[in-house]
C-alpha cells in the first residue's frame, strides 16, 4: 500500500505556532547592568546639598549707661499767703489790685482806725494818772523815811507808804505796757506786704468787717500775694524712679508757654510716696525774674539718674517682637537660636537684660535666611 504524503505549507505552518506559545510563556529577562548603573547615577544627581552661610558677629559689651527720664507736675510760687486783717474791724481801704507788684513794706489795705486811736489816746491817759500816782505815793514815802527811827511816823505806817509805791509803780509799768498794745494795735490797721511778690487773688471790696480770730477761714483774707521771683517746680515721678532721685540732683524744666528750657536742681524730696497714686514728690526751685512763669503752669522735668553699667547689643542682631525677642548664637560653627530679654535704648542699640553674656557671640549679618542649626562660617564686617 502507497503511503499518502503530508504537505510541506502545513508543516511550516504547525512549526511557528509552536514557536509563538513558547515565546510567550518564557520569563522576562532581568535587566542588564547598563540599566541598573544609570538608575544609581540618577539617585545621586537628586541628593539634597548641605548649605553653609556666611555671617558678621559680634559680643554683646558693658558700657557706662546713663539713663533719662522724664515727670510731670505744675509751677508754684516760692510761698503763698492769704492776707487778712491783724486788727480786726471795717476794711476802710484797699491800696492794691488782682496783678500788682507789690516790695515788702508797702501797704495792702487797711482797717478803720478812729476807735483804735481812741484806745491810744485812753492808754496814754491811764499812764499819766498812774505816773502821777506813783510820784505821790513815792514823795509820801520818802518824807516818812526819816521820821521812823525817832518814833514820829509809826514804822507800820511807813510800811504802808512803802507798799503803795510799789503798788503804784507796777500800775505805771502796766499802764505803760497798755499803751505799747494800744499803738501796736493802731500800727496793725495798716496791713503790709511781708515779702516782694504779685497780689493774685482779692477776696472783698472796701466796708466789709473783717476778722482775725478765724486765722486760715476763706472769710479772714482780704488778699493773696505770692512770691514769684523765686518759684518751684512740683512734680511726681512713678516710685519706681525713687532710687533714681536724690537731693542735689540736676535737671531741665521745660514750662508750657515758655520758650527756653530751664536747669534747676532737686532741693525737696519728700520722705512720702502716694498709696493711691504710686509717686513720689520732689521740688526743683529756680530763679523767675519779673515773675515770668506763671504759678500754675504745667512742667516737664527732664532727669538724669546716676551712670551705670549695662550689657548693650547691637540691634541688627535681634529678631523677633517685643513679646518675644531672640537672637541667632554661633556656637561650634553653627547658628543656634537663642531667647532672649532686652529694653530699647535708641535706634542702634539695645540693652541685654537676661539671655547673653559678654562671651557670646551672635549673628548681625547673614549671607543667606537664618535657622536653628545653620552651619555658619564667620567672616568680617564690610
Amino acid at each position: 500500500m502507497k503511503l499518502k504524503s503530508f504537505p510541506l505549507k502545513r508543516i511550516f505552518g504547525v512549526s511557528a505556532l509552536l514557536f509563538f506559545l513558547v515565546s510567550c510563556t518564557r520569563a522576562p529577562e532581568p535587566p542588564t547592568s547598563q540599566h541598573n548603573s544609570e538608575s544609581s547615577l540618577g539617585e545621586v544627581k537628586s541628593a539634597p546639598i548641605v548649605q553653609s552661610a556666611t555671617v558678621v558677629t559680634a559680643k554683646p559689651e558693658y558700657r557706662e549707661y546713663v539713663e533719662s527720664f522724664q515727670a510731670q507736675g505744675t509751677i508754684a510760687a516760692k510761698q503763698t499767703s492769704n492776707i487778712g486783717p491783724l486788727a480786726e474791724g471795717i476794711v476802710e481801704k484797699i491800696n492794691v489790685k488782682v496783678g500788682d507788684r507789690v516790695t515788702r513794706g508797702k501797704v495792702l489795705f487797711q482797717t478803720r482806725q478812729i476807735n483804735y486811736r481812741l484806745r491810744v489816746e485812753e492808754a496814754q491817759a491811764q499812764l499819766e494818772l498812774a505816773q502821777a500816782t506813783w510820784e505821790e505815793a513815792k514823795t509820801l514815802m520818802e518824807r516818812y523815811r526819816p521820821l521812823v527811827p525817832d518814833g514820829t511816823v509809826a514804822e507800820i505806817t511807813f510800811d504802808k507808804a512803802v507798799r503803795d509805791e510799789r503798788v503804784a509803780k507796777a500800775n505805771v509799768n502796766l499802764a505803760q505796757t497798755q499803751l505799747s498794745a494800744a499803738n501796736q494795735a493802731f500800727k496793725d490797721t495798716l496791713v503790709r506786704a511781708p515779702f516782694n511778690g504779685a497780689v493774685t487773688m482779692r477776696y472783698i471790696d472796701e466796708g466789709v468787717y473783717m476778722t482775725n480770730r478765724f486765722s486760715g477761714m476763706g472769710n479772714s483774707a482780704v488778699v493773696q500775694l505770692q512770691e514769684c521771683e523765686i518759684a518751684a517746680a512740683i512734680l511726681f515721678a512713678p516710685e519706681a524712679r525713687l532710687n533714681t532721685l536724690s537731693l542735689g540732683q540736676i535737671g531741665t524744666l521745660e514750662i508750657s508757654g515758655t520758650m527756653d528750657p530751664i536747669e534747676a536742681e532737686i532741693t525737696i524730696l519728700n520722705d512720702r510716696v502716694d498709696p493711691a497714686a504710686r509717686t513720689v514728690e520732689f521740688r526743683m526751685p529756680f530763679k523767675n525774674p519779673d515773675c515770668r512763669v506763671k504759678a500754675g503752669q504745667s512742667v516737664t522735668a527732664s532727669l538724669r539718674a546716676k551712670p551705670t553699667s549695662i550689657l548693650v547689643l547691637p540691634r541688627a542682631a535681634i529678631h523677633g517682637g517685643n513679646g518675644d525677642r531672640f537672637v541667632y548664637r554661633v556656637e561650634n560653627g553653627k547658628a543656634l537660636k537663642t531667647s532672649i530679654q532686652t529694653k530699647d535704648l535708641d535706634l542702634d542699640w539695645v540693652s541685654v537684660i537676661s539671655g547673653l553674656n559678654d562671651q557670646n557671640k551672635v549673628v548681625t549679618q547673614s549671607s543667606l535666611p537664618l535657622e536653628h542649626n545653620l552651619e555658619v562660617t564667620e567672616s568680617q564686617a564690610p
